[in-house]
């Protein structure tokens, strides 16, 4: 792409992105339907679990916006765009963003979510980073003009941060991290970061291997398994363990030889099905427990990998299996990763990944910010998007379009506010249809 076809397309975005109408929808020949966009996200879903999910996003605005990842990608697929491409997080939102311990137990900070991951244009995860923090701190009472500060402050120090990358050596990105001690050190009140480390020392005795084994796991005639905690936690009568051993065999092909070697002197105990998230709900979401010969006992997360969301508008995955795909987007985009993060294939050809369950993961809680703490997170998720986005060896041609000015920030925090207004619309549409049962919720279960 030339400077001046760059530069157009710049200006085109750009002019797109600052409208006070609100964000450019697509359509087809009238306006979309986000409840149809939804509905659409349910095929090949649990459907006993389905109704959960609507009720979870049915909370407040943000949880709705957390769920709707596909809509928000029907949206940015029809406005102009960059065309530098990076492997994208695809559902940027500021929950997405957190703590978590590295194999070498340091504690950094990082985007950790990326079921939705596929290269895409840079400032696709922008703007759904910049809108989920205008929407996140309206649904705690925040005004929505203090959410387009922090969109701000989030564009502007990805694009400074960017500008550093772009000078740099490609390894140095790779090699770089940002700890959990510098979050700490960088906020601008004194109580913000001591309650930042009031937090992490709360998680990390939630993490801690006793305390989880104790909360999911018991004993019974002298036999490892999981606790039976319906509607959340709980077994499946026609799981076949064979399956799930030979799904455990290529899991391990995925692997490194030493981490190979390390699970070798594991067998599986037990697995059962854990409901997590809001766009996960009705995905396959499950809990894998191998036990050593000294009673090592480990838990591993097993989650489903569809098609991600930004797929049918952009090339299609160069992975067949999306549990691969998911991995190595991780893998790409984050400065350290679980070290048994891996991929599989389970029967009916569905496509998973594994992690283990809960290593010291931190995100953000809305309800506990203040205004300043509010900024300080935000130009510090900046710093780590435009990280995750330098791997891909893009920094050079983001910083040559983005430029040096605040045009970029300005116009992003002027779209965050206008799609903030889009989902509280949208939310409120999807709120009728779940009352009016057209989409099914617990309480219309029950009812």
């Amino acid at each position: 792409m030339t400077t001046k076809e760059r530069s157009q397309k710049k200006d085109k975005m750009l002019q797109g992105a600052a409208s006070k109408k609100g964000p450019k929808l697509k359509t087809a020949g009238s306006k979309r339907d986000p409840v149809e966009i939804i509905d659409q996200t349910n095929e090949g879903r649990d459907q006993q679990l389905v109704p959960i999910r609507h009720s979870r996003m049915m909370a407040t605005p943000f949880t709705f916006y957390r769920g709707a990842a596909a809509l928000m990608a029907n949206d940015l697929a029809a406005e102009a765009h960059s065309g530098i491409t990076v492997q994208s997080c695809g559902d940027c939102h500021i929950l997405n963003f957190g703590a978590f311990a590295t194999p070498e137990r340091n504690i950094i900070i990082d985007i950790n979510d990326f079921d939705e991951t596929h290269p895409g244009p840079f400032e696709w995860d922008v703007k759904r980073m910049a809108a989920s923090l205008v929407i996140a701190a309206n649904s705690v009472g925040m005004p929505a003009r203090l959410g387009e500060k922090a969109a701000f402050e989030l564009t502007r120090s990805y694009q400074r941060e960017m500008a550093k990358h772009a000078k740099e050596r490609l390894l140095d990105v790779w090699y770089s991290r940002l700890e959990f001690q510098t979050l700490v050190a960088n906020a601008s009140k004194r109580e913000d970061r001591e309650r930042v480390k009031k937090v992490l020392s709360k998680e990390l005795i939630k993490s801690h291997p006793d305390v989880l084994h104790q909360k999911l796991i018991e004993k019974k005639a002298g036999t490892w398994r999981f606790k039976e905690m319906p509607p959340l936690l709980y077994h499946m009568p026609d799981i076949e363990m064979k399956n799930v051993r030979k799904a455990f065999d290529l899991y391990l092909q995925s692997l490194p030889a030493d981490r190979q070697r390390l699970l070798q002197h594991f067998e599986i105990a037990d697995i059962a099905r854990k409901v997590v998230g809001t766009g996960s709900v009705g995905t396959y979401c499950g809990v894998l427990l191998l036990v050593s010969d000294s009673d090592d006992l480990l838990v591993l997360q097993v989650k489903e990998a569809r098609k991600s969301v930004l797929e049918p508008y952009l090339a299609a995955s160069e992975f067949e299996n999306h549990g691969k795909r998911v991995v190595i987007g991780q893998r790409i985009m984050q400065s350290a990763s679980d070290m048994f993060l891996g991929w599989t294939t389970g029967k009916n050809e569905r496509h998973f990944y594994l992690r283990q369950l809960r290593d010291v993961k931190m995100s953000p809680n809305p309800a506990m910010w203040t205004k300043s703490s509010l900024l300080d997170l935000a130009m510090f998720a900046g710093k780590v998007l435009a990280k995750a986005h330098a791997k891909s060896a893009e920094a050079k041609a983001i910083t040559e379009y983005l430029g040096t000015g605040d045009k970029f920030a300005n116009s992003m925090s002027s779209y965050a506010l206008s799609y903030a207004e889009q989902t509280n619309s949208d939310y409120r549409l999807f709120v009728e249809a779940c009352r009016s049962k057209r989409l099914p919720t617990e309480a219309s279960i029950v009812g």
